[in-house]
């Protein structure tokens, strides 16, 4: 007899979020689809936080926790990675939150499309402004070929980078051992999302708002800015490792040629952006 797999893995790093995390594991637990397993890896917290998850975890057995010494983000996503069992794959955040139904939407989405990947809107809170991001009202199912000519001029936005407005399919992750690179400090997502990408053919676009990220205006800007200025060496290389993820998806699909003139233009970008 084997276990069952659940529909879901959702997997949430934390360090120390003790402030937030309560009421983002509430927004996971009232959701519509119940068949999931929620991974919180403590990441060596110091605060509250593990009295917080062990109240959560003996109120719903759904929540499944690992402490490890700090390590990361990185290094947290990973070791949930190697235990998860999920049919898709959810990343969260800490400190944000599902809005009703946000799993729901995603799951029929990837089924109905018989999707690899969904990409959906989500809100940006920000001092207590609500704004919506939809990438223009996209909302079609697309081939890989397509995907990179749209991913090309955006590469450096929010909308592709960043892991918490998509679903993926665990296959996909097990069978090519999909990992995060512990050696980046930042976007060590953006290049998470491009590996997974060389290994899926069709990828949905969604304008259901499926997460509410709550923004910080100084948090990542001035630790970009603090490590660009204390260390400068370190960021170049940290920028240009980024960049060659990018451009190994464009490789690894045969693409690489077709726009090659094009795909620096990225490293540009990400610098004004960041």
């Amino acid at each position: 007899m084997t276990s069952h797999q659940p529909l879901l893995s959702v997997i949430i790093p934390v360090w120390n979020g003790g402030q937030y995390l309560e009421k983002n594991l509430r927004s996971l637990l009232t959701q519509s689809i119940t068949d999931m397993e929620i991974i919180v890896v403590d990441d060596g917290s110091t605060d509250n936080t593990p009295d917080i998850l062990a109240a959560l975890q003996k109120e719903d057995g759904r929540i499944q926790v690992i402490r490890q010494k700090n390590a990361g983000v990185s290094a947290a996503r990973n070791r949930a990675l190697e235990v998860c069992r999920g049919r898709y794959i959810r990343f969260v955040d800490a400190d944000d939150f599902l809005p009703e139904d946000s799993l729901k939407m995603l799951v029929t989405s990837m089924e109905q499309n018989d999707s690899d990947l969904v990409i959906a809107a989500y809100t940006e809170v920000l001092l207590g402004t609500r704004t919506p991001h939809d990438l223009g009202k996209c909302n079609d199912t697309i081939h890989n070929d397509e995907f990179l000519r749209r991913l090309e001029p955006m590469a450096n936005s929010f909308y592709y980078g960043v892991l918490w407005n998509k679903l993926f399919r665990g296959d996909i992750i097990r069978d090519n051992a999909l990992r995060f690179d512990p050696r980046l400090v930042w976007a060590e997502d953006f290049c998470f999302v491009m590996d997974y990408c060389a290994h899926a053919e069709r990828i949905t676009y969604s304008t259901e708002l499926v997460y509410d990220y709550i923004r910080n205006p100084k948090g990542a800007v001035i630790r970009h800015f603090k490590r660009a200025v204390l260390h400068p060496i370190a960021s170049l290389k940290d920028r240009y490792l980024v960049y060659s993820c990018y451009r190994e998806l464009y490789k690894r699909r045969g693409a690489y040629e077709k726009y090659r003139r094009v795909l620096w233009l990225y490293l540009i970008r990400f610098t004004l952006r960041n």
